[in-house]
């Protein structure tokens, strides 16, 4: 079935903006297929259209080690009938934290190993049911994506109409459209770690939401109307982006930007340029973010908006090794310029080194070592992590 993609709905917000988003937004690029082609979501992440099943070898790059498990006789797909599917995710992760003792209040932020142990966790971090109803085939769509742990909720449940000319309207309670949507939520281009920098922008940010958008061919363009964090105000998000293959000198090339306005007490302009490329084993993915808040200080006798800035930058380099396995290393760094009073300096860093193969089409597994220095006054923000998760969906 056709899956359009991505959209418009930022004029109110005077500029174009960007993204092609997939919760592994490195198998788009090396794949070549766009979020739309491998997510019921337009917009990227959640449940995981047919397409995937069918083509999960090519998509996913998993050995033939048990045939029992990478070539099964039979296997759910999900489909109840040809209108309705069901799917699931289970993430479960057992975790050690690394983290020095606070001298004098701080901790040192230019460690790459800390010795002292500081927490063994294991947890469930997310366990998530899908439903994905075809009311009338490529014309009208109902989707509702329920949260079981660690918490209940609905991150999703919306509708999508598809229209002429390759438009949709999409309505109901949705993830904004803002960059790379990575599945390391603890990014700072996504929700952080600890208070650390971020967006704002992760898998826990849902809201009620007008959704509208375009795709043709390469280009897509998506936009956002919600009512965001204040009470009088609204929030415009939106995102343009475009994925090409078979460019010179790569095998494809992602350009895309982004932008997001929170008005409120505290209004926030967000701006992201991200990108990458593809090229034989080597994936490359990066994102620049531009943060302009506007606040009222406490002291402020005029009511008058000082202009806090922020920066922060994402890189990540994938290799894929022996075709099956994929290496992974990244580079979160953030920088504040305004004088912000909580924090102690205005910069922070976080490199991670990992592993993440596919074991066959329904089980993938990720080993970590996440490195984290920033404020030290604040020693969360000074940590060394070592994780191993288990990821089964359908």
């Amino acid at each position: 079935m056709a899956r359009r993609t991505l959209i418009l709905a930022t004029l109110l917000l005077g500029a174009l903006s960007g993204q092609t988003a997939v919760a592994e937004p490195y198998l788009a690029l090396r794949s070549g297929v766009t979020c739309g082609g491998c997510h019921i979501n337009i917009t990227g992440g959640g449940m995981r259209t047919s397409y995937v099943s069918a083509h999960a070898r090519d998509l996913l790059k998993y050995p033939d080690w048990f045939d029992d498990l990478t070539r099964p006789a039979e296997s759910f797909d999900g489909a109840l009938n040809d209108y309705v599917a069901i799917g699931a995710n289970l993430r479960a992760s057992a975790g050690l934290i690394f983290q020095d003792n606070p001298q004098n209040g701080r901790v040192d932020n230019n460690e790459v190993i800390r010795g002292r142990l500081d927490e063994f966790n294991v947890d469930v971090d997310e366990a998530i049911t899908y439903l994905h109803a075809m009311v009338i085939p490529d014309l009208l769509e109902f989707y509702v994506d329920l949260r079981l742990a660690p918490t209940t909720d609905a991150r999703e449940a919306w509708g999508v109409l598809y229209l002429p000319k390759d438009f949709y309207v999409k309505v109901g309670r949705m993830f904004l459209p803002y960059g790379l949507q990575i599945q390391d939520d603890e990014s700072f281009i996504r929700g952080g770690r600890n208070g650390s920098a971020n967006t704002g922008f992760n898998f826990d940010l849902r809201q009620a939401a007008f959704e509208t958008g375009w795709s043709s061919g390469p280009w897509s363009v998506v936009g956002a109307l919600s009512e965001g964090s204040g009470d009088r105000d609204a929030q415009l998000t939106a995102s343009a982006s475009g994925l090409f293959r078979d460019v010179p000198l790569v095998d494809s090339i992602l350009i895309g930007v982004s932008g997001s306005r929170n008005g409120g007490t505290e209004e926030t302009f967000q701006y992201a340029g991200y990108g990458g490329f593809s090229i034989g084993p080597f994936t490359y993915l990066g994102e620049f973010d531009f943060i302009d808040r506007r606040v009222v200080p406490m002291a402020s006798a005029n009511g008058r908006r000082e202009h806090r800035g922020g920066f922060i930058h994402y890189s990540e380099l994938n290799y894929l090794l022996f075709d099956w396995l994929n290496v992974k290393a990244a580079f979160d760094y953030a920088d504040f310029d305004g004088d912000l009073s909580d924090r102690a300096d205005d910069s922070e860093n976080r490199v991670s080194f990992g592993l993440e193969p596919f074991l066959a089409k329904f089980l993938q597994t990720r080993l970590f070592y996440r490195v984290g220095n920033g404020i030290e006054s604040n020693a969360s923000h000074n940590q060394s992590v070592l994780s191993l998760e288990a990821h089964l969906f359908f």
